[in-house]
């Protein structure tokens, strides 16, 4: 599953309405119109990769399933790295 947090740039904690900030700005940055024709292809797949962001955070069940994972991620990760694979891996 990808980390659609850190995909949006926020907290995994963050309300809706800081949510849908998040998605608007970087939808103006990304918008596949706003870059030249032999950067498009990327900028639509960046574009897909944030509304799919937008779509998960928030729907609330989607949500917390989204959630769910991160926080088997999270510890899966601490169990296989320790600490120092955490402070590489995880913010």
């Amino acid at each position: 599953m990808k980390d659609y947090c850190r995909i949006l740039e926020v907290h995994h904690e963050a309300s809706v309405d800081v949510i849908e900030r998040a998605y608007r700005t970087l939808a103006r940055k990304y918008h596949p119109d706003s870059f030249p024709p032999e950067q498009r292809e990327w900028a639509t797949a960046r574009m897909q990769e944030i509304n799919e962001a937008r779509d998960v955070l928030t729907d609330p069940k989607l949500r917390a399933q989204y959630l769910r994972w991160r926080r088997m991620e999270f510890w899966r990760l601490f169990w296989r790295e320790g600490i120092a694979g955490l402070s590489r891996h995880w913010r």
